[in-house]
C-alpha cells in the first residue's frame, strides 16, 4: 500500500480545462495540478466550508460566516421535472446553481420575505399565479 503524500498548492496563476474536459488544470508556482471532474462537486461543497472555518480559526471568532457575493440570479424548472433550479451569478460571470423540489418554494419565498422585511425592505405579497417556472 502506498503512503499518502500532501501536495501543497499555495498560488494559482491560471485555471483551464483539459482538452477532453475531464480535468481542471491549476497552474501556479508549483507543478501543474490536475483535478478530475468527479472531484469538483466535492470541492464545491468543501471549499466554502473550509474558508469559513479557516476565517473562524484565524480571527478567533466562532460566529464568523462566509458567503459568496451574488450579482444576479435566475430561476427555472429542471427539464420539465418537479424540481426548480436557482442559479446565482457570481464575480467573473461564473454561475452556481442549486436544485430544490417545487414544494420547497413557498417556504423559501416566506423565509426570504421575512428576512427582507426585517431589514426594512418593502415586501410585496407574492401571488401564486404570478410565479412562473420555465
Amino acid at each position: 500500500m502506498s503512503e499518502n503524500t500532501t501536495h501543497v498548492v499555495d498560488s494559482i496563476t491560471d485555471l483551464q480545462l483539459s482538452e477532453d474536459g475531464l480535468y481542471l488544470l491549476l497552474h501556479g508556482n508549483q507543478p501543474t495540478t490536475a483535478i478530475h471532474r468527479s472531484v469538483l462537486d466535492h470541492l464545491l461543497v468543501a471549499l466554502p466550508n473550509a474558508i469559513e472555518h479557516s476565517d473562524r480559526v484565524i480571527n478567533k471568532n466562532d460566529h464568523m460566516a462566509f458567503a459568496y457575493q451574488s450579482y444576479g440570479w435566475e430561476i427555472g424548472r429542471l427539464n420539465g421535472t418537479e424540481v426548480a433550479v436557482l442559479r446565482f451569478r457570481l464575480a467573473g460571470n461564473m454561475g452556481l446553481s442549486f436544485s430544490l423540489p417545487l414544494e420547497q418554494i413557498p417556504p423559501l419565498i416566506e423565509a426570504l420575505s421575512g428576512v427582507a422585511a426585517s431589514a426594512g425592505a418593502a415586501v410585496a405579497p407574492v401571488r401564486s399565479d404570478a410565479v412562473t417556472l420555465q
